[in-house]
């Protein structure tokens, strides 16, 4: 893997600064040879973001903003997403592709191989040198005590130093025994510079999703950028995975709902509006030109004659 131009690969902070473009909120660290590393970051709207391999084990730990934040894997975009709460672990001189909805508010703990010293023995190195990435774990105990720590700067400073070291040292023998457990799957991540093939897109979920919006105005652009793709190509392998343009794949999925809300509801301006459509009127013509009936016409039980 290519390390980035001008960036110790040593220095994990350096790297999520130019990767993220961004500096850290907060920033706490061990008394002795900062083996354990705490930041906060506020990450602005991006799609994708890639953070370059360094020599330190990463954990970052999702505190807040979108919802649904997902990796690039070798064999495409993740199924699973992460959500405030939960946790990811990186190993070290592994790269890592994230796909953002939108602005995230999250904190990076970074373990060097200093931090051995806090285990005593090479049980520590379970953590350490683990291989693959375990992705998305709810984990209250980390969150609690990352919260814990980035709002105690109360304290007079050699308290707060003490405090410092007992949380991040106390982290560290959670995540050992978090990786221990081998509770959860790893995930491989993707090298540098792989392109993702049109049939590695997660389509269900992007079904999914537009099932779940049908009464927003629902941007393709918005689409395209969850998949982590330019809008012509997010067209371009929609179409050939659907059989339909986006935006005439949602209206026909709008009209499908429409005759179940019409049979239920009775009201076709209701409808109308409940799924997204600026008039009744343009509904109305909408459903004619799909259905071959108005939706009064529908409602009355013409389709079944």
């Amino acid at each position: 893997m290519m390390n980035t131009p001008g960036i110790s690969v040593s220095n994990p902070i350096a790297v999520y600064q130019k990767a993220c473009r961004s500096t850290p909120l907060a920033e706490h660290a061990t008394s002795h040879s900062d083996s354990v590393r705490l930041c906060s970051w506020d990450l602005r709207p991006m799609k994708q973001v890639r953070i370059p391999q360094h020599s330190a084990l990463t954990i970052a730990v999702h505190l807040g903003g979108v919802r649904r934040v997902r990796v690039f894997t070798e064999n495409g975009i993740s199924h699973r997403f992460s959500k405030p709460g939960d946790i990811t672990l990186v190993p070290q001189n592994q790269s890592i592709k994230y796909f953002i909805d939108g602005p995230v508010n999250f904190a990076t703990l970074h373990l060097t191989e200093s931090a051995q010293r806090i285990f005593g023995d090479d049980c520590g190195q379970l953590l350490l040198k683990m291989q693959a990435c375990l992705f998305a774990l709810r984990d209250d105990y980390v969150m609690a005590s990352v919260r814990n720590l980035l709002a105690a700067s109360s304290l007079p400073p050699l308290d707060f130093q003490r405090y410092t070291d007992k949380v991040l040292e106390s982290l560290a023998w959670h995540l050992l025994r978090v990786v221990s457990d081998r509770a959860a799957e790893g995930v491989r991540l993707a090298a540098p510079g792989t392109v993702l093939d049109s049939d590695e897109l997660d389509f269900a979920a992007i079904a999914e999703e537009i099932d779940m919006r049908l009464g927003d105005r629902l941007h393709i652009q918005e689409l395209a950028d969850k998949a982590g793709l330019g809008r012509t190509a997010f067209c371009e392998r929609f179409t050939e995975h659907f059989g339909l343009p986006p935006h005439r794949y949602i209206i026909e999925k709008r009209i499908e709902a429409a005759k179940e809300r019409l049979l239920l509801n009775g009201s076709v301006t209701e409808v109308a509006y409940d799924l997204g459509f600026s008039s009744a009127s343009h509904f109305s013509s909408t459903f004619k030109s799909l259905v071959g009936l108005t939706p009064r016409a529908y409602l009355n039980g013409q389709h079944r004659q």
